[in-house]
């Protein structure tokens, strides 16, 4: 059986993401690298990880396409739960994040709002399902 460790954003500025993850979330920083190319925060059972894209092109035998705040937001989502959506959605638009749905009451009673990241990548902000 495998477990999930970690997710890693490739991103422009590692340390700029880090920082905004800080701010807008309330993560701890565990480390970023001398070269600022790769860091991670604790954000509980896993880690979010960022690398830049040279790190990335590095890795990867094969290019990837780059997020872009400008386009589309990929088919693809981090979630964060808490209590306090709109506290939450407040301070992460402080730190500098869009919102680009409100937060809404869905049917099973969850309270749900998105926001892309100053990187584009986008963010779910959710009170937590019940019984989860």
């Amino acid at each position: 059986m495998a477990k999930f460790g970690y997710t890693i954003l490739y991103v422009k500025d590692v340390a700029k993401a880090i920082r905004f993850y800080e701010e807008a979330f309330g993560f701890q920083r565990k480390f970023i690298t001398p070269e600022n190319d790769y860091g991670e925060l604790d954000v509980g059972s896993t880690t979010l990880s960022f690398a830049s894209h040279g790190m990335g092109e590095t890795n990867l035998s094969f290019r990837y396409r780059k997020v872009d705040p400008q386009d589309q937001p990929f088919g693809f989502e981090i979630g964060m739960v808490t209590d306090d959506v709109p506290g939450v959605l407040a301070k992460a638009v402080g730190a500098g994040a869009v919102i680009v749905s409100e937060a809404k009451q869905k049917p099973w009673g969850q309270t749900v709002a998105y926001i892309r990241d100053p990187e584009g990548f986008l963010v779910e902000v959710c009170t937590p399902m019940e019984g989860g």
